[in-house]
């Protein structure tokens, strides 16, 4: 269950991908979806955690292939350990909304490599079929590796207005045990200065 205090009112997932980039710093791999929104793997390169473009994807970045042939879902054993992983269900632009078995792979896969997921379920409102989680807090231990970040613009029709929300659960802790929540914290308390919009 997540508490009240875990959830972070923001101007929107899009602006809050950029400000987890700020907290994970320069330095950190990054796993993305392929295809997928840009804001991940462009927030990525403007941090500086990636390499140069090489003509078509940008070095020092693992694409998790999502298409037809692989259930729009990547094969994650042959993919690479990174620190983020970056995960939307559904997918922009595929649609595909990842199973509940295909969730439990993907926590049981940061679990083991110690590596944390950002998971866009920005449009989880569209999702009808009850084998699609529309939370990754559906799975059991993604509060241990996982933040989710959310917006109204999908909800709401708020695409302009700018208005979402993060989950980071205290559960989650950085390699030295301190949690990550503390960090997110001192992002948002520093770098943010509230939502103009009564909720």
């Amino acid at each position: 269950i997540i508490s009240a205090d875990e959830v972070f009112i923001s101007d929107g997932s899009k602006c809050d991908i950029g400000r987890l980039q700020i907290m994970f710093g320069t330095g950190a791999t990054v796993a993305a979806q392929d295809p997928s929104y840009p804001v991940y793997v462009d927030t990525s390169v403007m941090i500086g955690n990636t390499g140069e473009h090489n003509g078509s994807q940008f070095d020092g970045v693992t694409y998790m292939e999502c298409k037809a042939e692989n259930n729009f879902f990547p094969d994650l054993s042959k993919c690479e350990r990174t620190d983020l992983i970056f995960f939307c269900s559904p997918n922009n632009p595929t649609g595909h909304a990842a199973t509940r078995e295909q969730l439990t792979e993907l926590v049981a896969f940061a679990k083991k490599n110690g590596s944390i997921i950002v998971y866009d379920a920005a449009y989880a409102l569209y999702i009808s079929n009850p084998d699609c989680p529309k939370s990754i807090f559906e799975i059991p231990g993604a509060e241990e590796v996982a933040i989710e970040t959310c917006s109204f613009s999908k909800y709401a029709g708020f695409t302009g207005v700018r208005l979402g929300w993060t989950v980071v659960p205290k559960a989650m802790k950085f390699a030295d045990g301190t949690p990550v929540w503390n960090d997110w914290n001192r992002v948002m308390s520093t770098c943010f200065n509230g939502s103009a919009h009564l909720m």
